[in-house]
């Protein structure tokens, strides 16, 4: 297993992870669309955000063959917040972490978070946030597992 930055060269194994990532989403919660429908653009997307921004994509790659994905991203509070200590103003924000069926289980996903964790301390921040659906009772024992912890609840309502 190598743990390398996105290189087109693994497109088509990460719209796969898109896609698996994007149908179990969508199993979860009614905004999101079939995967057929939005994880190419998604990727795209993604690839050319964190080229136009501080950010990475990290793969965890097994026979020429992406099995991992996570996105990382500098953010930062709205311009002229001041409820926040100016030192936490800018943090990192994971957007998506998916790993193959096949290789859960197997510290992928760990070793793809380390990484994440070692850019944003690399550009300085002391704060990584991300966001993860309630109901997706895996993933968050994972992130609580790796030491996040929930810091804000988000409501919402359809109308």
């Amino acid at each position: 297993m190598i743990y390398t930055e996105y290189d087109s060269k693994y497109r088509e194994s990460a719209i796969e992870l898109m896609c698996l990532l994007q149908d179990h989403e969508r199993k979860i919660s009614k905004d999101r669309p079939p995967s057929t429908e939005v994880s190419q653009a998604q990727l795209d997307y993604l690839v050319a955000a964190v080229a136009n921004a501080v950010g990475k994509i990290f793969l965890a790659v097994e026979h020429e063959r992406a099995v991992g994905l996570l996105v990382v991203f500098q953010d930062s509070e709205h311009e002229g917040t001041n409820h926040v200590y100016p030192e936490f103003l800018k943090y990192g924000l994971i957007t998506d972490l998916v790993v193959a069926e096949s290789h859960r289980g197997s510290s992928v996903a760990a070793e793809l978070m380390k990484l994440a964790e070692r850019f944003c301390r690399t550009e300085g921040l002391s704060i990584i946030k991300l966001c993860v659906l309630n109901s997706n009772s895996i993933a968050r024992k994972f992130y609580e597992k790796q030491d996040y912890h929930i810091q804000e609840v988000i409501y919402r309502k359809f109308i």
